[in-house]
């Protein structure tokens, strides 16, 4: 804009200070005035730009409407637009520099004014013997205005709207840079936080943990290796600089030992995967290592966003045009279709893909594009979403390369290596809380259990959504979660557990790489008790899950005494514990409205809380650290003593309104509650 102004007013002064000197003093006085507003109008702006910044853009369209208008004052004075020239083409600088400003409507609006007021000025004149030449020179000048502005609007409209596509592709770039360090960092954290406490449990008991341990180790330095890899390929293929290394050989027989080395991945999710080729033999030119992570990216993305008991489609053929057709099809999550023209940048990963997943990030597609492009093929998708993808490259088929028989391997594959440690089942019967672990990486799995089982009954779930149903059924006293994750992310989990009346006591320690603190406040929010960032130390963990033990201890001790006769629900309100509060206040005001009934017991209380005997006793262990019969007893044993001391009823009386129908069974356990016969409780 300074540039702008500049050239406007220092070009129009240079212009206007010789022909007012020159001119006005020949013309009158009114002449001269005007020259001298000219100067005035082109010159203010110039010496008032500092000092009106904060609203630029209306002192702008101020001075546009000043030099219109003092452009039509001036036609006026001089007989009109017959008797002039330059007044008309210096009142056109208003609406080409408005056209410098971003509101182009502005622009156009001064444009109409001036050939407008033009028009009036001449109008309002004396008529004069040429008048009749008026409007062919109205004509001339409208249609040469209207060229010069228009052309202008058209292309200072077109810069902009450029600009502003700019601008949002930039900020979309930044939006996936941003998703994608996030979930590069995660897919970092994970393999180094299993590296440096693997480290640490070898060290500690190395009988125990080190032939074990040295596999995690190993296999996680690879996982980071190959990351890596991922990263330098990309960029190498994106300057042009990685090399072919072709060989001629059977492609088919290749592919098929590739995909032999996912059928252990795919059989932890029970999916089918199935090869096929079309000849059996398919030799020709092509470079191992490309083909290989090809492979390995369509296939484990596959397998990766294919639900339990789905399956993968690996197909070859030669198509008539002689070029092979390679296709991936699985019966996964799809991605939608406003995704599918970004699935191949370095820096996407579709919605649908980010919400439900941990693993990935975002290169694997982006480094399988360029790898096809460097083979001179050509990679397409189709999908459908919520029920699957197919990705399908062509390849041309030449047999110019050296003949070279591979050697393929017979051993496990790292996938087979990935899985060749069960997790062990601890001794249920020496421990007495349960804790479930909500993870997806079967390494971390195993490092939490090696930290953890010693001291607890361990649970485990693979996604948030296992995750959810499990902790409503097993009712654990405590859980670790991830939060990226399948079908249902950690943060998801944790709401859902927190909202619901028979899990919202359980602590929940979220673990996770996201380390933005608008991730730690969506976890806090959640309801998560502690958020840890991995890599985590597992001194820390310790003590965090001490610390909400100890926690569950100290409101065990607030509910025990709770079943008492007058219960002040409105003092519970402000308690940090209110759902908790509110349960027990529901169970008992239900207890207390059947509390003569001696056959309203657990089940009924069960049917009437919709809570299954196991989901109760649960719950109630873990608020009170009792039984629910010792509960319920205790609730009318106190409500019996009560009726004794506040009113005229004998013993068989309160024991008959409090649910017992055994004179002996209630004063025998009355006397162990309270120390004294009932009889003698009004003494």
């Amino acid at each position: 804009m300074k540039i702008t102004w500049w050239l406007l007013n220092v070009g129009g002064l240079l212009f206007l200070l010789p022909f007012t000197f020159l001119y006005g003093f020949t013309s009158g006085l009114w002449v001269y005035i005007l020259n001298l507003s000219f100067i005035l109008g082109l010159g203010m702006p110039l010496i008032l730009f500092h000092f009106v910044r904060k609203h630029i853009e209306t002192y702008a369209f101020a001075t546009q409407l000043v030099l219109v208008t003092l452009a039509s004052a001036k036609v006026y004075l001089m007989g009109g637009m017959l008797h002039v020239g330059t007044p008309v083409y210096v009142g056109l600088m208003a609406p080409v520099y408005a056209l410098t400003l971003p509101n182009k409507k502005r622009a156009v609006f001064v444009f109409v004014l001036l050939i407008v007021s033009l028009i009036t000025a001449t109008l309002l004149n004396p008529h004069h013997p040429d008048d009749h030449l008026f409007a062919h020179y109205f004509i001339g000048l409208f249609i040469f205005a209207s060229f010069i502005f228009f052309t202008l609007y058209y292309y200072t409209t077109a810069l902009q709207k450029i600009k502003r596509q700019e601008k949002k592709q930039l900020k979309e770039l930044d939006e996936l840079r941003t998703k994608f360090y996030t979930h590069i960092t995660h897919e970092f954290r994970t393999p180094v936080n299993i590296i440096t406490g693997m480290v640490d449990q070898m060290k500690n008991n190395p009988s125990r943990w080190l032939h074990e341990g040295h596999s995690i180790v190993k296999r996680n330095s690879m996982s980071l290796m190959n990351l890596t890899n991922q990263l330098l390929d990309l960029s190498k293929l994106e300057a042009s600089s990685m090399p072919l290394q072709l060989i001629q050989d059977d492609l088919a027989m290749y592919i098929r030992y590739l995909v032999e080395s996912f059928h252990s991945l795919a059989a932890v999710k029970a999916i089918t995967l199935h090869f096929s080729a079309e000849p059996k033999t398919i030799l020709m030119d092509f470079d191992p290592d490309k083909i290989h992570d090809i492979i390995y990216n369509l296939i484990s993305n596959a397998i990766k966003y294919t639900p339990r008991a789905g399956s993968v489609k690996i197909r070859l053929a030669v198509t008539q045009d002689h070029m092979l057709e390679l296709s991936v099809k699985d019966t996964g999550i799809g991605i939608p279709k406003s995704d599918l023209h970004k699935i191949f940048d370095p820096y996407f990963q579709a919605k649908n893909h980010l919400e439900t997943l941990k693993e990935g990030s975002g290169l694997g597609l982006a480094l399988t594009r360029e790898l096809v492009k460097l083979l001179n093929g050509t990679i397409c998708v189709d999908s459908v979403y919520n029920k699957g993808s197919v990705f399908t490259i062509t390849l041309p088929i030449t047999n110019t390369a050296q003949k070279v028989q591979l050697p393929l391997a017979t051993e496990g594959s790292s996938e087979d290596a990935f899985r060749s440690n069960p997790l062990t089942a601890p001794d249920k019967t020496k421990k007495q809380l349960t804790l479930l672990i909500v993870e997806d990486n079967a390494d971390v799995i195993r490092y939490l259990q090696s930290l953890l089982e010693a001291d607890y009954h361990i649970e485990i779930a693979r996604n948030g959504f296992e995750g959810l149903n499990k902790s409503l059924d097993k009712i654990p006293d405590l859980i670790i979660s991830d939060v990226m994750m399948p079908l249902m992310d950690g943060f998801t989990m944790c709401r859902e557990l927190k909202e619901n009346i028979k899990t919202s006591h359980i602590p929940i320690v979220l673990l996770t790489a996201r380390v933005d603190s608008h991730s730690r406040n969506e976890g806090l929010k959640s309801g998560a008790d502690v958020y840890l960032v991995k890599p985590f130390n597992r001194d820390e963990l310790f003590i965090r899950i001490e610390k909400l033990i100890e926690l569950r201890h100290n409101l065990q001790l607030r509910y025990q005494s709770f079943p008492t006769p007058h219960f002040n629900l409105n003092a519970l309100k402000s308690s940090t514990r209110n759902k908790e509060d509110l349960f027990l206040q529901n169970v008992h005001n239900i207890l207390e409205a059947h509390l003569s009934d001696e056959e309203f017991g657990i089940e009924a209380l069960c049917r009437s809380l919709a809570m299954s005997r196991a989901q109760l006793y649960r719950k109630f262990s873990a608020l009170t650290n009792t039984t629910v019969y010792a509960f319920i007893r205790t609730l009318r044993l106190k409500k019996a003593k009560e009726l004794l001391l506040t009113t005229d009823r004998n013993v068989t009386e309160v024991a008959y309104d409090t649910g017992f129908k055994s004179l002996a069974h209630f004063s025998r356990i009355f006397t162990k509650e309270f120390g004294h016969a009932p009889s003698k409780t009004k003494m």
